[in-house]
């Protein structure tokens, strides 16, 4: 469940708006995003876009670097 007061204030506006349930209102919103989720997981390193909200991918750099077993990585500066 969101912490979120205002996403679920529009949870139960679109549920009512629709005639629908508030969970399945949340759920057809975080589908995007488990979609995206499952295709940069993929590793085919495909852009997905989702309009009015961006373009997400995967560098496929820093990707290998990551898999890379004993590769050095920077530490954040604590400012």
């Amino acid at each position: 469940m969101s912490n979120n007061k205002l996403k679920e204030k529009l949870y139960r506006q679109l549920a009512e708006e629709f005639g629908t349930t508030v969970d399945e209102i949340r759920s057809i919103v975080d589908s995007q995003f488990l979609f995206l989720r499952k295709t940069i997981e993929h590793g085919a390193f495909d852009s997905v876009r989702i309009p009015m909200f961006g373009r997400f991918h995967v560098n496929p750099y820093r990707l290998h670097r990551l898999n890379i077993p004993g590769a050095k990585r920077r530490k954040k500066k604590n400012k």
